[in-house]
C-alpha cells in the first residue's frame, strides 16, 4: 500500500513538474527594429559628419562630409536596405554590405560591421 502511494505521488510530482517545464519554455520574441528615419554617427563634429537615412520603402541614402564647410568633401550615396532577424543587407548599386544591427537600451543603433561607434535617430 506504501508503495502505490509512494507510486501515485511520484507520478502527480512529475506530472506538475512537466506542466511547469512547459510553460517556461522560451518564447520566440522576434524583435522588430524600426530602423526608418535618420540617423547620425555618434563621433560627429564640425569637421566631420556621417549619417544614414532609412526610408520606409527600404531605399536609403549615405552622407558623409569630412572637412569645414569652405574646404571639405561630402558625398551622398544611396542604397536599398534590408534585414533579416539582426542582419541588415546594403545594397550600395550592386556593392553588398552586411552587418549585425541591433537598438541599445538608450536607443542608440549599433551597426557592429560598420562602425565602432553607434548612431542615435534625429529624425
Amino acid at each position: 500500500m506504501k508503495n502505490l502511494k509512494l507510486l501515485k505521488t511520484s507520478i502527480l510530482f512529475f506530472v506538475v513538474i512537466a506542466v511547469i517545464a512547459c510553460n517556461d519554455e522560451p518564447k520566440d520574441e522576434k524583435q522588430t527594429v524600426d530602423l526608418t528615419g535618420e540617423w547620425r554617427r555618434s563621433d560627429f563634429n564640425d569637421e566631420f559628419d556621417y549619417r544614414l537615412t532609412f526610408h520606409a520603402d527600404n531605399s536609403g541614402i549615405k552622407i558623409q562630409r569630412e572637412g569645414n564647410d569652405t574646404q571639405g568633401i561630402s558625398s551622398a550615396v544611396t542604397f536599398e536596405w534590408a534585414t533579416d532577424q539582426n542582419i541588415l543587407t546594403l545594397n550600395f548599386n550592386g556593392e553588398i554590405e552586411t552587418t549585425q544591427y541591433s537598438i541599445n537600451e538608450d536607443g542608440h543603433l549599433l551597426l557592429s560591421d560598420i562602425s565602432d561607434f553607434y548612431f542615435t535617430r534625429i529624425k
